[in-house]
């Protein structure tokens, strides 16, 4: 059989030929002979309620750390390193308030600390994602915004939020082993005042069959009885989460959200320089045009926590390293949950996928 090369045609190309080149393939193409743009990476940033004492104590000598943090205190009207430092009681920093803020300034010096230790890796990501009030963090590792705008943001987030917790009393219940429509179910029974509207839904989404629930305290408590009952026929265990004092990322977080979208409306941002996964389980390319996903922004606050959409939507796009960005390991702890089976005889863990940049 002759071979390929002594078959085909090798005289000069016609006169109106165009020879393919790479560099002529568009960004959102995913030819074989394009070079990829970006690594198989993708740089994650947990959310509130992951402070703790000396924080920061691997990067806060960086210049540009040192300059993020004055910017904080000067935007959140408090000493953040010296919060940083101590928590001490005084410092309030389990209020929702000053956790969301302290998440956000952490968040971004880790990544500040991580373009110091491999540039190449936290340059040229494929995508990012935030947790909660991480993903604001995320849109600066974009580029979307800038980390001034950030603060803007976040102060704006988290003083909404605690007016809010200052004004109802709020609970939070996480529940393992039972199947997402079934809590769904049992979240639209409860009906603690004989009110027709519902006072408690699923907010986050952790993985299969690990969700919490959040809403009014007293819908709370009905639920964790009716999930009880529904747990005598099947494996389920439930907790009360008492650091979670906020019923966010449910329609409850409506008048959040109004203030929000204020602040939000105000902010010129620029399109994403890689793909950004958001909360609310949509993922947009490089190059969007910011009015398609400011939207998504405002949703977060409404709508369930899809994190169990992010991991495996980025799975299936061709992710294979995690990086972590922020205090402690909650993310890579919390991607226990996920998994995903690229054949047969392969399950992807991404939580073994994950390597942390801690500040």
């Amino acid at each position: 059989m002759p071979k390929y090369s002594e078959i085909s045609p090798q005289g000069d190309s016609p006169p109106d030929h165009k020879t393919i080149d790479k560099s002529d393939v568009p960004t959102w193409c995913a030819h074989p002979l394009k070079t990829p743009s970006s690594q198989p990476n993708m740089l994650l940033f947990p959310g509130e309620m992951t402070h703790h004492a000396g924080m920061l104590a691997a990067c806060q000598q960086l210049p540009l750390v040192q300059e993020m943090m004055e910017l904080a205190t000067e935007a959140f009207d408090f000493d953040v390193q010296r919060v940083f430092e101590e928590c001490a009681p005084e410092d309030f920093a389990n209020r929702t308030d000053r956790s969301q803020m302290l998440a956000y300034v952490a968040d971004c010096a880790a990544y500040e600390l991580f373009r110091q230790q491999q540039p190449e890796a936290a340059g040229n990501p494929r995508a990012v994602a935030g947790f909660s009030v991480g993903e604001i963090a995320a849109l600066v590792a974009a580029g979307i915004i800038s980390y001034d705008q950030g603060l803007t943001i976040v102060k704006a987030r988290a003083e909404a939020m605690q007016r809010w917790v200052d004004e109802e009393e709020m609970a939070a219940l996480a529940v393992f082993g039972m199947e997402e429509d079934q809590l769904n179910h049992l979240c639209a029974r409860v009906d603690p005042e004989g009110k027709p509207a519902q006072k408690v839904f699923i907010s986050h989404c952790w993985g299969r069959k690990g969700f919490v629930c959040s809403g009014a305290s007293a819908a709370v408590e009905l639920l964790e009885v009716l999930v009880e009952n529904e747990a005598q026929q099947e494996v389920v265990y439930k907790q009360r989460l008492e650091f979670r004092l906020d019923a966010g990322h449910t329609p409850l977080a409506t008048a959040v959200a109004a203030e929000v979208e204020e602040v939000i409306k105000s902010i010129q941002m620029n399109p994403p320089q890689c793909e950004v996964y958001f909360n609310c389980g949509f993922r947009v390319a490089a190059g969007e045009d910011p009015s398609v996903f400011a939207p998504y922004l405002i949703q977060q606050l409404l709508m369930p926590l899809r994190w169990d959409v992010t991991i495996r939507n980025s799975l299936q796009r061709g992710i294979r390293r995690f990086f972590e960005c922020g205090p402690g390991q909650s993310l890579k702890d919390l991607m226990i949950f996920n998994s995903f089976t690229a054949s047969p005889s392969q399950t992807i863990r991404p939580a073994e996928l994950t390597t942390l940049v801690q500040c």
